[in-house]
């Protein structure tokens, strides 16, 4: 059964979470107006000399999502040895998915290589028409689904695989999370769902003896292009359409890897129906792991978030958490998603000494 959200978590594990503070750094010397000062509600307590630990009053934020779907020409059952009518599977998945969580996630598309024509599909031309980026197709935004499945029905497989340019676009597109003047920005997600090795590059050869020629240059430039969306803070997911058994499985695991998730290998789906499934799973995690504090945090070093009890790493993908550009969206990441989800308590304090996990 979908829902607009999911797996709402309580985060002040004991008795509750007191008041918003003017600012999330605690001070020795005592307290002043505003600041939790260690009541009997159990919001905050002192360590004997002024300083204040503080539970944050936090609540699910809004993420945004922008879909990256592989238009190629293999996409078509006349383009791939099972005969697999990939580009239905996807499209009816994505238009699923939009319709089902649009009220929840703020939903973009981007399709590559880019569409052109009235029918969306491209013929045998040159390289450099079947080798488009992609481009923006729907803008991000909330009730976006019934837009989505509009713009799909409108195109149909066809060209190259312009993979590192296209995820150049989408940074473009989606914006980074970091900001200037601490405003709240929502988590960042792009979906990227393929069924191709990258190429499109300027040694790309085409089409070679019936099939297409490896592109070692677009496969290094699409790493590139996912550590740069990770570095401005965008996580990047990878699902491959029937790509386990392929000769670039490995290609997509370091795509995976580079994304900022803690996955450390793609998710490789065989049908329309598994896609469905990974896209329950992955805009899930979105919905659940990432979370808008009160209030700004003045100083990371300080803040400490417990998963069950256990204190968990800031900036650690594979099992901890992150800080938006906007000092205060937090994000849990990897093990400590997957415990949020299971239904583990978790809590954000501000501390009075810096958070030292090994």
């Amino acid at each position: 059964m979908w829902k607009s959200a999911c797996w709402v978590v309580a985060l002040c594990m004991a008795a509750g979470c007191g008041s918003e503070s003017s600012s999330l750094v605690p001070r020795r010397g005592g307290s002043r107006s505003g600041d939790v000062d260690g009541g009997s509600d159990g919001s905050g307590s002192s360590d004997g000399d002024g300083c204040d630990k503080t539970v944050v009053q936090s609540r699910p934020t809004t993420p945004d999502m922008l879909i990256v779907l592989d238009r190629s020409a293999s996409m078509a059952p006349s383009g791939n040895e099972s005969r697999t009518d990939r580009w239905r599977g996807s499209m009816e998945a994505v238009v699923e998915v939009t319709a089902a969580l649009d009220e929840g996630i703020a939903f973009g598309l981007m399709t590559f290589p880019a569409a052109r024509g009235g029918g969306g599909r491209l013929g045998p031309g040159d390289v450099t028409l079947q080798c488009a980026p992609g481009t923006l197709d729907v803008p991000l935004g909330l009730g976006k689904g019934g837009e989505i499945a509009r713009a799909l029905g409108r195109m149909g497989p066809g060209g190259f695989t312009p993979t590192a340019a296209t995820l150049e676009a989408a940074l473009s597109a989606i914006g980074s999370p970091t900001t200037a003047d601490q405003a709240v920005t929502p988590p960042k997600y792009v979906l990227l769902v393929t069924d191709g090795d990258p190429n499109c590059s300027e040694d790309f050869g085409g089409l070679v003896g019936g099939g297409v020629t490896a592109d070692p240059k677009a496969r290094e430039a699409t790493i590139a292009a996912i550590e740069r969306l990770t570095d401005e803070g965008v996580q990047t997911y990878v699902v491959g359409y029937q790509t386990a058994q392929s000769s670039f499985a490995g290609q997509l695991d370091r795509m995976a890897a580079a994304g900022g998730t803690g996955d450390k290998k793609h998710r490789s789906v065989e049908s329309g129906s598994e896609l469905t499934r990974a896209f329950e799973e992955l805009t899930g995690r979105a919905l659940s792991c990432s979370y808008e504090l009160s209030a700004p945090v003045d100083d990371a070093s300080r803040v400490l978030v417990t998963v069950d009890g256990k204190p968990r790493a800031l900036d650690r993908t594979a099992d901890g958490w992150t800080l938006g550009g906007d000092r205060r969206t937090v994000t849990l990441t990897g093990a400590a998603c997957d415990a949020a989800q299971r239904g583990a308590q978790f809590a954000i304090e501000v501390v009075c000494e810096p958070v030292l996990v090994i």
